[in-house]
């Protein structure tokens, strides 16, 4: 679309002093690259018109509070660009963002290891509302953050009183928009209508490898017009600041779309080596930046120069930030007064509380007694959590085999019947296929001041979950509380065949730092599952089995938070089985065949090995001794792992198979016959050696 023309004035000294600061960030670019003979440098000089408009004239932020709840949110999905981030808020005038710490950009080792510019953005600092740097990953996370916004605002906002007033912003390259999470994110946030969310795109043609046209001929308008966004383009946006602010302008008084704002650009822009592959990523030479800063009157041999009166034109940021948050207190405190039970409710989400009355009514509820899917089990058990907590979120299209929908829930962006309008009230999402982009989405639901405010959830078959992997990746990097249910999470799956079953997904999840993975063997541990995945402020993956299972003898809610317990105990055992999830059964079985055959038996449930390998040496030790007496692991998935802690295993080193769910474990000789089979054969074979003098085997 075209812009009308009276949108694009602007007071001439504001003009003037804009055109100087796209000049001082290009020679801040210019210098930190050149500085250490590294950094992704092109991209950011093409960006600077953009980051001008965006950071001095639109977005609504504190610098001296950099997490007040109702801040505009930034996403440079084009996370590889984050040198540009980092010169806005050194500009904006966040402590601690300082010219030591530009000049430290791209050097690990600068200032003692204290360098907070790193190549991509890390959520931890200040101003940074999440790590990107996996292309296309935070597109999806802004309609993640625009979600929970939209949520928020129809939850909270009352006439005359809108406490929630923050827009999400992103910005995004040629690369993202080929990424499968940002076109998932990109199909959903047009169906979702989500009109709080105005997405940038940095359209300069070029990718690595070359021009853009070797990969990609689409039209990026039409496409992004046929997923419900409302388009506006700039034809030069290298140094029209103007055009880009009138564009923003345009786009907050759209209602009923998401805005895409496509602004052409020149990588590298006033370099020798503009509007070519070599920008992307490269120190521009002396000559380069020698000629850049004669041609904007700079002194050539200076370097990170920031004018004087670039300086006191920014200056005015912190004082409108903070105008802005304290007319938001002011109509918080207003609101208390009028809405007190509301903003009660919205003042525990600011700091991130919970109800405490979800843990009491976990650790007081009493299970079915009868023969139940765990997934059953965990859904009874997550209707509970979702009448208690803010949970936010839904499934990838399989809300009744993952067992969601137990109880009826508010669908998220619902159409209300209105032309412009669809309910927001709603957390449950019915996300559709879109399994990377789901846990993409979910990671920045929303934050609060103090803590996480929403907890974010997904689910889809555990196999499906291995589209999800780089996103649950990321959130085990930002370490945020996210919970990934998996369902149908083995061989178990049956007929569905071995594209269903997942043997080798549970090593991905168990390796991961910041995982908290947990594979409950009944309705009892998946209560104890729950409790830990709530109190767990990281990422949470639960592995839930498809077929019913009894409720068994020795399981316990509370025990099984250290990871691992014996459920079956024999001073005088001569063999120690160790299982997980829905094996559990099948090895308390096996157990009682080599009980009858005089071999005494302990049986140990493990629902989480990470957290198990945590306890002190004396509990690992009272649980699996390494007293030469041998232990074998059961489990229907890889053996990779168990070798730290079983003499033997019983498990996979092949690909699942399409049979019948009642027959699989017959099929690979893992029921309770052949379990006690192999452990037989194994105790003949060992003799009484000490087994831990013995290779681990699989038998």
């Amino acid at each position: 679309m075209t812009l009308p023309k009276q949108l694009l004035k602007s007071k001439p000294e504001e003009s003037e002093l804009d055109q100087k600061t796209v000049q001082c960030i290009r020679g801040l670019v210019l210098d930190c690259c050149q500085q250490w003979g590294i950094g992704h440098g092109g991209n950011a000089l093409g960006m600077a018109a953009i980051a001008t408009a965006l950071w001095r004239h639109k977005l609504r932020f504190d610098p001296a509070q950099p997490n007040w709840f109702d801040r505009d949110r930034f996403v440079m999905s084009n996370g590889h660009v984050a040198l540009l981030q980092y010169i806005m808020l050194h500009l904006s005038g966040y402590e601690i963002w300082t010219a030591d710490q530009l000049k430290a950009y791209c050097h690990p080792t600068a200032l003692n290891f204290t360098n907070i510019c790193k190549t991509h953005p890390e959520i931890e600092f200040d101003g940074l509302d999440v790590s990107t740097g996996p292309l296309g990953q935070g597109v999806a996370n802004a309609v993640g953050m625009a979600m929970a916004n939209k949520y928020l605002r129809e939850t909270f906002n009352r006439d005359g009183f809108n406490v929630i007033q923050g827009k999400v912003y992103a910005t995004t390259g040629d690369a993202c928009l080929q990424e499968g999470p940002a076109l998932e994110a990109i199909s959903l946030a047009g169906h979702l209508k989500l009109s709080n969310l105005i997405l940038i795109y940095d359209n300069n043609g070029v990718q690595c490898d070359g021009p853009i046209t070797l990969t990609f001929k689409e039209n990026v308008n039409d496409k992004m017009r046929a997923c419900g966004w409302y388009v506006l383009e700039i034809p030069d946006g290298n140094t029209n600041v103007r055009a880009i602010m009138a564009a923003l302008e345009h786009a907050d008084g759209h209602i009923g779309q998401p805005i895409f704002i496509n602004i052409n650009t020149v990588i590298g822009h006033g370099t020798s080596i503009a509007g070519t592959c070599k920008a992307h990523h490269t120190a521009f030479g002396h000559e380069d930046v020698k000629k850049c800063k004669v041609s904007w009157g700079y002194d050539p041999e200076a370097t990170h120069i920031v004018p004087d009166e670039v300086r006191d034109y920014w200056s005015e940021i912190p004082r409108k930030g903070r105008l802005a948050r304290e007319i938001w207190q002011r109509t918080i405190e207003r609101y208390n007064a009028r809405y007190p039970e509301l903003a009660d409710k919205l003042q525990s989400i600011i700091n991130g509380n919970l109800d405490p009355g979800w843990k009491t009514q976990l650790l007081e509820y009493v299970p079915d007694q009868k023969k139940m899917p765990i997934r059953e089990s965990s859904g009874i058990i997550f209707d509970m959590l979702w009448r208690k907590l803010p949970l936010f979120g839904g499934s990838a299209d399989l809300s009744a085999p993952n067992f969601l929908l137990r109880e009826p829930k508010e669908a998220f962006g619902f159409p209300s019947g209105e032309v412009h309008h669809q309910s927001y009230r709603g957390r449950y999402v019915h996300f559709g296929t879109r399994e990377h982009g789901m846990a993409a989405y979910s990671p920045r639901s929303e934050h609060g001041e103090q803590g996480q405010a929403m907890i974010p959830i997904t689910a889809t078959f555990s196999m499906f979950q291995l589209y999800a992997a780089p996103a649950i990746r990321m959130s085990a990097l930002m370490n945020l509380q996210v919970i990934h249910i998996g369902t149908h999470d083995s061989i178990a799956e049956g007929a569905c065949g071995p594209t269903h079953q997942p043997v080798e997904l549970i090593n991905l999840w168990r390796s991961m730092p910041n995982i908290l993975y947990i594979r409950p063997c009944d309705a009892e541990e998946a209560i104890g599952a729950w409790l830990m995945a709530i109190d767990h402020k990281g990422p949470t993956v639960l592995g839930l089995n498809r077929g019913a299972v009894p409720l068994q003898a020795g399981t316990d809610r509370i025990k099984m938070q250290k990871g691992a317990y014996v459920i079956e105990e024999d001073q005088e055992a001569k063999v120690t089985l160790v299982s997980t999830g829905s094996d559990v059964y099948q090895t308390v079985e096996a157990a009682k065949i080599l009980r009858e055959s005089v071999i005494a038996t302990r049986v140990v449930s493990m629902p989480s090995m990470g957290v198990f390998a945590k306890q002190d040496p004396e509990y690992i030790q009272s649980v699996i001794p390494r007293d030469g007496r041998p232990v074998v692991s059961i489990e229907a998935m890889s053996m990779h792992g168990w070798a730290r802690w079983a003499t033997a295993s019983i498990g996979l080193n092949r690909f699942g198979t399409t049979v019948h769910a009642d027959a699989v474990a017959e099929h690979f000789q893992l029921n309770a016959t052949h379990i006690a089979r192999r452990v037989k054969g194994y105790l003949r074979d060992i003799g009484d050696d000490n087994a831990l003098l013995t290779p681990w085997r699989s038998i």
